[in-house]
Formats: structure tokens, C-alpha cells, sequence
């Protein structure tokens, strides 16, 4: 992680590696540019071609003979576009750009010195410099393994800095215990790693409670332990609880916590499965906000559910047409093994249900169809809860994590019917799956206000759609926004 502090100081004096300043679409140049040139005996920062300060574009200029060892120019995109969310990714295309800078200054958050901003900067400066070294004999080779960075901020405002910088600090820490869970290689994160890392990291600070396959078969969890039951991997699932004072009401939040997904007897080809120990972000997100909800706190009671199972081959491996029942007694068609994930969610939502609480949020990497249709920055939104889809979406927007809503399409439900068991787990072959995925699961979470987050596309990302303060892998999709809606239910 990065130390992070707020300072009002002449940028010009700072002894650092690197002072980044914002420069706006068409070379306008953001608070602090002006004096650095002028420091420097230039007139104009250079406008080429390959930067024009267009949103991710960075251009480095050594600064010889000055106490700062160079100036980073970072793209801002158009002025009347700046937000929290694009100072965040500016923040991050910052960070991964001097790499082996080990103390850096920024004049970012002085765009819009606002708390909001405050905060965005510095999550996008700590999660850009997140790297997962745990399994690399080198460690994390020339990047330092102190850093710090400044924010330079007018004085007025830096009580206020400290504190929105603590809020981040907590935030990414949970971000990148999400993230550190999904890139763990799948042999050494079984379920019952899983669970077991979740109660060594917040046991202290949660009622945290590990089910294991006994417990699971007792409550009739038929769906999820069809999937498990092909690997030699028992399943878990992993409760979570945060109980206020007085609380104003009770949200459960659900993940998907497919350790590794192989499709079971539907196999995947071997190319399908490298990204596959990815399938578990969910669970990942509801472990990375329970984790940051221990400290931050919230005026409504949290149950986290982390429902984990391996998808593997096996001589008991589930079977296509094999009928499954869930905890609430829905019996289940299963159509293809490789659609696992609804099947655990459909009993953790049932279990869920049984629980009356004021809502249910899940979090799944779901459907490929998500991903095709939103491309992979962008997460589905499907709930049976006009108010809910609204509060999660504007949760979304102030943490900076894009999401759509798609329409639950009733008249679609009748595909979901078969003569064989109460509902078939997957519809028409060439359905719209992320909607008919959402169709099975409402199902199972009766008249509870429900909000489903298909987040196949923006939970794991490959090293072409790296940017900002994304980073190829993990991500940690979905945390900053249920973080961010649990606390807004404060309001």
C-alpha cells in the first residue's frame, strides 16, 4: 500500500521523485502547471500528438537541477467532464506511470477540492499501485515497497482531506483483500482456504460463521451441492455479520464464490479456464465490503453471504438433466454444467429470504451475454425494486464503478417452465442469458426488494483493458458500491 498525506506547500520546494499536475483536453493546464513551467523556463507544456490531455494519456519531463526529479502530465479529458470518477482513474494512470517512484507529489485533487475529490484521488493513487506479488520470487521487483504520495491542497481544506484520505485508506485495503482473494491461484484458494482467510482476517472485528458440507446438506442446499459435488473440495459457506446499535434496517449481500470453474461435464476448452479462478469475485466483493463496513460502520444491520464451491470433474460430477432441489424446495432442471452459478445463488437467495430482510443484493460474475453486451468496465443491474435499482445505481456512480440496469422482463418467464422440475435453471439456447439468468434467480428470493450486479465483465481484467487504477486480474468491482449504498443508507 501507499501513505497518502495532505499538504498546502510551494511545489516547487518538494523533495520527490515525480510532481504530477493535470493538463486538460487540448493542452489547458490544470492548478499547478503554470508554476512548474515557469520553475522550469518554459512557456508551454508540449502538445504532441501522443498527448493532448484526452483521459488516459500521460507524457514524463525531467526536471534537471530541481528538488522534484520530474513532472507527470496526466490527461484530464474535456474540463466540463471532470468528476470524482475521472480524477480516480487520472490518479491511477499517475501512479502506473512512475512505477519506481517511491515518493510522489500531485496537485490533482485541487481540480475540485472537495471531499469527494479528495477521496477519489487518493483511491485512485492506491489502487493503481496495488500489485500481487505473493506467488513471484522476485517480490515486486523495481516497484518500492514504501511509497508515498502528497496531495497539495489549499489549507482550508485539509482537515477535511485527512479524513476523506482515512475513508480511502480503509476502502482500499478491502478493495485489494478483494482483489488478493481472486488472483490467488485456484489449488490454494479452495473453499475452505477461503473461509478460513476470511476469519483470520476479520474474526476479531465480525461475528463471522463458517457452514460446512454437513450443516449445507442438513438445510437442503440441493443446488449448491449439486455443483460441489464433482470436486474433491467440500464447499463452505462463509456468514459474515455486522450489527449496529438500533439499526434502521437489515441488508443480506450475496456473492458467488465459484473457486474455480472448469464446467464441470459441459467443459470448458483450456483457453475458457485461465481466467476461471476469477469466478468467486463476488464472493471476493462481499468479503472486501464486510471487511470495510468492520471499521467504517453503517447504521443498518449486514449479512454477507459467500456462497463457495469448486465446479470440478469427478466420477460423482453432476450431470446435465440431473434435478436438483434447493433449501426453499424449488426442484431445478439442471441444463448445462457450466452454468453453476445461478444454481449456489439460488439456494443462498433462498436462504436469504427466509431471513425477511429489507433487501438482498448479489453479486455474481454470472453470464458471458453481460459481457458482450456492456463490454468488460461495465456491470449489469437487474431488480425486481425500482427504488433499490435507482439507490444502487447512484451508489455506482459515486464510487466510480460503472453499471447499466437491464430490464427483468416478465414476459420471459414462462421460458424458465419445464414438465420435468419447477424451473429450468437456463431457458432457450439462445436467450438473452444475463435477463433469463435474473428471471431464475428471482425466483428465489421471493418478495424481499432484490438487486442482482452481473459483474463478469468488470470483476477481472486482462492485460489489453488495463487502466487507471484498474489492473489486469482482480479488480475488487463492487465493493467501493455496496460500500458506498450501505452507508448512504445513513442518510
Amino acid at each position: 500500500m501507499i501513505t497518502i498525506t495532505a499538504q498546502s506547500t510551494d511545489l516547487a520546494q518538494l523533495d520527490v521523485d515525480a510532481i504530477a499536475v493535470g493538463v486538460f483536453k487540448g493542452g489547458i493546464e490544470g492548478p499547478g502547471a503554470t508554476h512548474l513551467l515557469s520553475v522550469l523556463g518554459l512557456d508551454d507544456f508540449p502538445v504532441t500528438p501522443s498527448f493532448r490531455g484526452d483521459v488516459g494519456q500521460t507524457l514524463r519531463i525531467a526536471a534537471p537541477g530541481q528538488p522534484f526529479g520530474s513532472i507527470v502530465l496526466v490527461g484530464l479529458g474535456r474540463m466540463d467532464g471532470i468528476s470524482p470518477a475521472s480524477l480516480r482513474r487520472a490518479a491511477g494512470d499517475v501512479i502506473r506511470a512512475v512505477p519506481q517512484a517511491a515518493r510522489i507529489a500531485t496537485t490533482l485533487a485541487e481540480v475540485h477540492p472537495t471531499r469527494a475529490a479528495i477521496e477519489a484521488v487518493a483511491d485512485g493513487l492506491t489502487l493503481g499501485a496495488y500489485t500481487f506479488t505473493e506467488f513471484t520470487s522476485t517480490g515486486a521487483g523495481d516497484t518500492p515497497t514504501e511509497r508515498e504520495a502528497i496531495l497539495v491542497l489549499p489549507s482550508s481544506i485539509l482537515a477535511e482531506a485527512d479524513a476523506a484520505i482515512e475513508r480511502s485508506r480503509v476502502a482500499c485495503e478491502a478493495i485489494a483483500f478483494a482483489r488478493d482473494l481472486v488472483n490467488t491461484p485456484p489449488g490454494d484458494a479452495t473453499p475452505i482456504d477461503i473461509a478460513d482467510r476470511v476469519l483470520e482476517r476479520m474474526g476479531d472485528r465480525l461475528d463471522v460463521t463458517v457452514l460446512d458440507q454437513d450443516w449445507l446438506a442438513e438445510q437442503g442446499f440441493g443446488a449448491m451441492l449439486g455443483v460441489a459435488q464433482g470436486s474433491a473440495n467440500p464447499p463452505r459457506l462463509v456468514r459474515i455479520d455486522w450489527t449496529p446499535e438500533n439499526p434502521l434496517a437489515h441488508v443480506v449481500i450475496v456473492g458467488k464464490g465459484i473457486t474455480f470453474d472448469s464446467g464441470g461435464l459441459n467443459l470448458k476448452p483450456g483457453a475458457g479456464m485461465m481466467t476461471m479462478k476469477s469466478d468467486m469475485a463476488g464472493a471476493a466483493a462481499v468479503a472486501g465490503v464486510m471487511d470495510a463496513i468492520a471499521t467504517l460502520g453503517a447504521r443498518v444491520r449486514v449479512t454477507g453471504f459467500m456462497g463457495l464451491v469448486e465446479n470440478a470433474i469427478g466420477g460423482n460430477a453432476q450431470r446435465p438433466s440431473d434435478v436438483v432441489t434447493a433449501c426453499n424446495g424449488t426442484t431445478i432442471e439442471v441444463a448445462h454444467t457450466d452454468a453453476e452459478g445461478r444454481l449456489v445463488l439460488a439456494d443462498v437467495l433462498a436462504h436469504s429470504s427466509a431471513m425477511a430482510p429489507d433487501v438482498i443484493i448479489d453479486l455474481a460474475t454470472l453470464t458471458g451475454s453481460a459481457v458482450a453486451a456492456l463490454g468488460p468496465y461495465t456491470a449489469a443491474l437487474l431488480s425486481n425494486d425500482d427504488s433499490l435499482r435507482d439507490a444502487v445505481t447512484r451508489a455506482a456512480g459515486a464510487a466510480g464503478e460503472p453499471l447499466w440496469p437491464l430490464p427483468l422482463m416478465e414476459d420471459l418467464d414462462a421460458w424458465l417452465d419445464t414438465g420435468t422440475a419447477d424451473v429450468h435453471h437456463l431457458g432457450p439456447d439462445k436467450g438473452p442469458d444475463a435477463i433469463m439468468a435474473a428471471l431464475f434467480l428471482q425466483r428465489f428470493v421471493g418478495d424481499v426488494p432484490w438487486a442482482h450486479l452481473d459483474i463478469a465483465g468488470p470483476a477481472f481484467l486482462d492485460r489489453a483493458h488495463v487502466r487507471g487504477h484498474q489492473p489486469a486480474g482482480g479488480t475488487g468491482y463492487g465493493v467501493a458500491t455496496l460500500l458506498a449504498y450501505l452507508q448512504q443508507q445513513a442518510i
